[in-house]
């Protein structure tokens, strides 16, 4: 797939007259960079189960771990003090994708809880935000590691 617009890129950049050789290579070398966007989680290995499992409290989580609300999300990184900071769903995953490799221990998982502090109505939007936080979060191949609202 990748080859086959950068061949056709090529195959439109040297038909077309009005490009100039430095226009091109610049057209060809914007492409190709756009093609092999790679990101740290493509680094990160599967989850460590078994490391996974002896965990018992939030603080010895390592991962990152993301509070759902009715508006927004929070990322929580490990031993970072806690802010303020939401963000929208495409914030958290450009957030997600910048997180160092040292922040991955154990792997490609998220510890995912919601907030237990509920205004009336807020029950719905938090399902919502959390079907659509789970559906992110499987795309980039992290699985899901649900943990109890305070």
């Amino acid at each position: 797939m990748r080859a086959t617009s950068l061949f056709i890129v090529i195959c439109l950049a040297l038909t077309s007259s009005w490009l100039r050789p430095a226009m091109l290579l610049r057209v060809v070398l914007s492409q190709a960079e756009s093609n092999q966007e790679i990101h740290v989680l493509d680094s990160v290995p599967e989850p460590n189960d078994e490391e996974i499992r002896k965990i018992r409290t939030a603080e010895q989580w390592p991962n990152p771990h993301v509070v759902v609300d009715a508006d927004e999300y929070e990322l929580i990184l490990h031993d970072q003090s806690r802010t303020a900071l939401r963000m929208g769903l495409d914030e958290l995953e450009k957030a997600l994708l910048k997180t160092p490799l040292e922040r991955w221990p154990l792997g490609r998982v998220v510890a995912v809880s919601e907030n237990g502090l509920r205004s009336p109505g807020d029950n719905e939007k938090i399902a919502k935000n959390l079907e659509e936080l789970k559906r992110m979060l499987r795309s980039h191949k992290l699985r899901v590691e649900l943990w109890p609202s305070a």
